[in-house]
């Protein structure tokens, strides 16, 4: 008894040590809100930036930089603004900078407050954006 005790206290103790391993290469950017900048300057000056949506929820706006960001297939480059017009993201009006390693400005996502989004560091010059939409169902 005593000693089936101290093995699952020994392998627990090992499985924490691994997890607190596998855990200390993740790094996190930032997903800050902001007031300084609005959807409707964004909208007005989306030429400015390199643009992306995922149809109907949200907007990225990529500054031009050396910055580079990593999006999953659901997100569309956009290359007109018919594209979004008729997206409900065009008009959402929250707006968070998107920040990397020493707080560096790559852009900035505007998306709704019920959806969830972070920024995972891949290396100095390079950020993926983890966007996850909340399905609200009907009762």
């Amino acid at each position: 008894m005593i000693r089936s005790i101290v093995h699952f206290t020994f392998l627990f103790l090992v499985m924490l040590i691994f997890s607190f391993i596998g855990c200390s290469g993740e790094y996190y950017g930032k997903l800050k809100r902001t007031n300084l900048i609005t959807g409707k300057d964004l909208r007005q000056n989306w030429n400015d930036y390199t643009v992306y949506y995922q149809p109907y929820y949200a907007l990225l706006y990529k500054i031009n930089n050396d910055g580079k960001i990593v999006l999953s297939s659901r997100w569309v480059g956009v290359t007109s603004e018919d594209m979004v017009k008729n997206s409900t993201a065009f008009y959402l009006e929250e707006v968070s900078e998107i920040l990397g390693q020493n707080d560096e400005l790559y852009g900035y996502l505007v998306y709704p407050s019920r959806d969830s989004a972070y920024v995972k560091l891949i290396d100095a010059n390079t950020i993926e954006v983890i966007y996850s939409r909340r399905i609200v169902r009907d009762r």
